[in-house]
């Protein structure tokens, strides 16, 4: 291996019940790019935060060039040379790019404490751009340009500062084909200016592509650094995956009534997308990220317009599909984003509880608090929601109870389907498990789910049938009862290679 800039010596992270990073100890180079894996929840995420400055170590160290570096912040750590591009982009879209790329404590060059000198902005931008060899209009504003084009104006931003690492996170997991082959031309010219360069993705299509080496982590533990000459996809995989003991279904509910049906559906993100779902019945959705999962629930539920498809309820076609449409026919969506779309964190449990449901308890357009009561302490007992005293504030609760009530305020409508996306993100084991549970009981009476998960185990503990997606399109269809976590994976990449 290159010689090491950036390494981590002993390093543990604990959160309350949760040991994220075990004694992990690894070293990446210069002048390469080091693609770094791992499922939900193996700690990849930990480590970039770590070396980033959003988390701090429970133990161990950070070292660059052999020098232990001490921070509390990610601007500390931009001090220290350790730059990083996050998923969620952070550029200001009604700003111009030049703006963006000098805003920011002493960047932004004044001809007086009250006077901007536009002149050395623009000069000043124009370089930045010509360091990555990038072409993008300087005066254009940030809201007119493309995803891919934006990412680059963030990794232009970060390289103001002359790091020594640049750490990529999902870097293109919005980004089209060709925006993608323009960003690694850009990683590849940086890794020729002897960068050290972290770049963190589920495609493996684009390890092989883009990394030197590969560094896997596996449920907080380091399982190896690798030349990526040495390895296939198959090793890759099991890298990453180990020897899996799968918990499957055991007992299945499903009829042969079919209560929903998509024909053709198009967005931007989806192409010609078919699927039928029956009463009872637990449907999976898997797929890498950016391939269009989330987007299908969205636009079955009339979250997103649709360019072109239609759907049906019960063999009803819905001549107009929104949101307010699919909740009459009683149809509920869990997002996967429960904190700004689930629920209103300043109001109370009992009041999230029954916010899908308030036709019902409101007889004369006034709310029946003894109705109200009713469905709040039905799901409250029924769900195991761990609340005190209802009047509580939402914020106040855990992410698994917090998850519960989101699903909670939909069992309240008695939907006859359910659209769950990332039901488990952010919840510990047990929580898990009770909103499995709760999945279970209610596709015995008749509710039929359609599931998004990251957590490939999931889907085949829970579901009953897995529509495989890549690049919105459905590219396969299996009973959950035949995979494992290794074969559906490989499915989801297998359009990739």
């Amino acid at each position: 291996m290159l010689d090491c800039i950036l390494a981590a010596k002993k390093i543990s992270k604990k959160f309350p019940g949760t040991l994220a990073l075990d004694n992990v100890s690894v070293a990446f180079g210069a002048g390469a790019v080091h693609a770094v894996l791992g499922k939900n929840g193996s700690g990849k995420s930990t480590l970039m935060k770590i070396f980033s400055g959003v988390h701090k170590a429970t133990q161990g160290g950070i070292y660059l060039n052999k020098q232990r570096l001490e921070y509390d912040s990610p601007e500390q750590a931009l001090s220290s040379g350790i730059a990083t591009v996050y998923q969620e982009l952070s550029v200001i879209k009604d700003l111009t790019v030049a703006e963006n790329l000098l805003i920011g404590k002493d960047k932004m060059p004044m001809k007086s404490k009250i006077q901007i000198d536009w002149r050395e902005v623009r000069k000043k931008a124009k370089e930045a751009l010509g360091y990555l060899n990038v072409d993008i209009d300087i005066n254009a504003y940030v809201r007119d340009l493309t995803v891919g084009q934006q990412q680059l104006v963030e990794i232009a931003k970060a390289m103001l500062v002359n790091p020594r690492v640049l750490i990529l996170d999902e870097p293109t997991s919005a980004l089209s084909d060709t925006e993608c082959e323009k960003l690694f031309t850009v990683v590849s010219d940086l890794k020729k200016k002897g960068l050290i360069i972290l770049f963190i993705t589920h495609r493996l299509q684009e390890v092989f592509k883009i990394a030197d080496y590969v560094t896997v982590l596996r449920d907080g533990v380091l399982i190896g650094t690798e030349k990526i000459v040495d390895l296939d996809s198959a090793k890759l995989i099991k890298m990453m995956f180990g020897d899996v003991e799968h918990s499957k279904k055991t007992k299945s509910y499903v009829t042969d009534e079919v209560v929903l049906e998509a024909k053709g559906l198009c967005t931007v993100r989806l192409h010609n997308v078919n699927l039928k779902l029956k009463k009872g019945e637990i449907l999976g959705i898997a797929g890498m990220l950016g391939s269009g999962r989330t987007e299908l629930l969205r636009a079955m539920y009339g979250l997103d317009k649709l360019d072109a498809g239609e759907v049906y309820i019960k063999g009803e076609k819905l001549i107009k599909l929104s949101p307010k449409i699919m909740k009459k026919k009683r149809c509920g969506f869990a997002s996967e984003n429960r904190k700004e779309e689930g629920l209103c964190l300043k109001l109370s449990v009992g009041d999230n509880l029954i916010l899908a449901n308030l036709n019902a308890i409101s007889p004369g357009r006034r709310i029946s608090r003894t109705m109200e009561k009713q469905f709040i302490t039905k799901q409250i007992e029924e769900l195991s929601i761990k609340v005190a005293d209802y009047h509580l504030p939402m914020d106040s609760l855990s992410g698994g109870n917090q998850q519960k009530v989101v699903i909670g305020n939909w069992l309240n409508t008695k939907p006859q389907i359910m659209f769950m996306d990332e039901p488990s993100r952010g919840i510990d084991v047990n929580a898990k498990q009770q909103v499995f549970k709760v999945m279970y009981e209610e596709a015995a009476q008749g509710v039929a789910i359609v599931m998004v998960s990251s957590e490939l185990e999931e889907l085949i503990e829970v579901c009953d049938r897995i529509l495989i997606m890549h690049q919105g399109h459905i590219t396969g269809e299996l009973d959950a009862g035949e995979l494992t976590v290794e074969s559906i994976y490989s499915l989801c990449i297998q359009e990739e290679r």
